[in-house]
């Protein structure tokens, strides 16, 4: 099966990044089965590291690296040697989403300071619904379709209904509290095409989720588009 491939700039140096990898690992794992870095490790630093990773149907191979590409870094996440069948479908489903929330919630404290995780700390260790996406459109016009009434009428259908405003960088964060309870948090990424969007709902309960924010995603994007 292909590798799990994750990339992401962050405006920030080598030493920077590579620093937060391991003084935040919370974030980045917060999408994923593990909550510590596994071992032994082989490092580079502060480009490179290599590593066994054990939450999965076997063990399986991460590669982080980190790119000097001017003005910050290129962050390379490789995850490989995964099998075929339906655990391992669904192993790498569950990390190849982990990876793109983890990744966004890292260059997010990095860049701004800000945990974008949960604000209900009680809802950090429950159920969450991860889904990303490249929208081809700038960050400030994601932005505003997610934050002004008038435009957020035209594509969510009335699903966010309710839904108070907790917490909002521009261009760069929106953190909701759900009615009745919960969380959604939305991190938007610049990319040379666009704009990555991490969403994460936190508090689910059974698959509503699930069945909302893909279609809720498709009328995002057709929208911008």
């Amino acid at each position: 099966m292909s590798a799990i491939i994750v990339q992401s700039f962050i405006s920030a140096p080598p030493a920077t990044v590579w620093a937060a990898l391991f003084s935040h690992p919370e974030l980045l794992f917060d999408g994923l089965p593990l909550k510590a870095w596994p071992g032994p490790r082989e490092e580079q630093a502060p480009y490179h590291l290599e590593a066994a990773w054990p939450a999965s149907p076997e063990p399986t191979s991460l590669a982080i690296t980190i790119h000097d590409v001017g003005g910050g870094v290129r962050v390379d996440v490789r995850h490989d040697g995964w099998g075929d069948g339906a655990a391992w479908e669904e192993a790498v489903q569950g990390h190849f989403a982990g990876w793109l929330h983890g990744v966004a919630l890292l260059g997010l404290m990095i860049e701004h300071g800000r945990d974008a995780r949960a604000g209900d700390a009680s809802l950090r260790g429950g159920e969450r619904y991860l889904i990303s996406g490249e929208i081809p459109a700038p960050a400030s016009s994601v932005y505003r379709a997610l934050t002004d009434q008038g435009v957020l009428a035209q594509w969510s259908a009335g699903e966010l209904a309710g839904a108070t405003i907790a917490e909002r960088i521009d261009d760069r964060l929106i953190r909701w509290h759900l009615a009745p309870g919960g969380e959604l948090v939305a991190v938007l990424r610049p990319t040379p095409r666009g704009t990555h969007v991490a969403l994460a709902e936190y508090g689910v309960q059974g698959r509503g989720a699930s069945a909302r924010w893909p279609a809720m995603f498709e009328r995002l994007t057709r929208a911008l588009t």
